[in-house]
């Protein structure tokens, strides 16, 4: 005899086992997708798309690059990568890896590790080539899903090896925490 007081329907059971399933699809999905972002954020780095840089940022994002200060707001974003242009980085390479990425909804906190390979280096003021030269950086990051789309929400960007940037402001909490 079954008791009458204990919920024993199986449709219940099979839409919570459902829904399970869903979120877990949810946040592979988008893990792929903030790979996907962060790897065509990079790509367009070593492409000098510099005008096309701050699309991958929410209106209302904040970067902390290196020792260049936060800028915050699609202006100021727009007007720092505008400035790398300026820069000589003609022959790098760059390599990103080991992505941990996790994911609460619709925001999530990534790192990275990021490789610049050079096959030129300036010595005494002149550019000669070589083999082997290298930088490595960490991404320290957070995502945000604005209708449906992943974006950087922060961005906090260090050269780690050989010659370490000054550490800098950890990742702030997220506002919703």
């Amino acid at each position: 005899m079954t008791d009458p007081t204990k919920d024993t329907d199986p449709t219940k059971d099979q839409l919570a086992a459902l829904a399970a399933l869903e979120a877990r699809i949810d946040a592979l999905e988008s893990r792929d997708a903030i790979e996907a972002l962060h790897a065509r954020f990079v790509r367009a780095v070593a492409d000098r798309e510099f005008d096309s840089l701050a699309s991958y940022f929410a209106p209302d994002a904040t970067i902390d690059m290196r020792t260049h200060g936060p800028k915050q707001g699609s202006d100021e974003i727009a007007a720092h990568f505008a400035h790398m242009v300026t820069m000589p980085l003609v022959g790098a390479g760059y390599i990103l890896s080991s992505p941990e990425v996790t994911v609460a909804g619709d925001e999530a906190d990534g790192r990275w590790t990021w490789h610049r390979l050079y096959s030129s280096a300036d010595i005494a003021g002149r550019a000669v080539r070589v083999w082997g030269v290298w930088e490595e950086g960490r991404y320290d990051c957070r995502y945000i899903r604005l209708n449906g789309d992943w974006k950087f929400a922060y961005m906090r960007f260090r050269i780690v090896r050989p010659d370490a940037d000054p550490e800098g402001a950890p990742l702030p909490p997220r506002e919703s925490s």
